[in-house]
């Protein structure tokens, strides 16, 4: 999926923000924030649309949630994908009995 890692030099963060919105965002090698790099775009896949990034502390950011999934692009080429995680999980105590049902 990675072309070429070494030609993306500035470094992706996730930040949570609550149970259901990450952040994502960018720093330099410092650490620092810095405003989304200059060919970057971030597809949400499972409706077909780019995100738009909003503008926070006066950086920019994208804001994703566990719903949808992710493909994040350097002109108009796949670098990373974000897959939908959240699931229940089931538990219970012996002898209670249960079935899942896959729709």
């Amino acid at each position: 999926m990675v072309t070429d890692p070494d030609k993306f030099s500035d470094k992706m963060r996730i930040e949570r923000v609550n149970v259901n919105v990450a952040r994502i965002y960018f720093v330099d090698d410092p650490g620092n924030e810095i405003p989304i790099p200059i060919g970057i775009t971030l597809r949400d896949t499972l409706n077909n649309i780019n995100e738009t990034p909003l503008v926070i502390r006066g950086i920019e950011s994208f804001f994703i949630s566990w719903i949808a999934n992710y493909s994040l692009f350097q002109n108009g080429v796949e670098i990373c994908a974000l897959k939908n995680q959240k699931q229940q999980s089931v538990e219970a105590v012996d002898g209670f009995i249960y079935s899942l049902i896959q729709q």
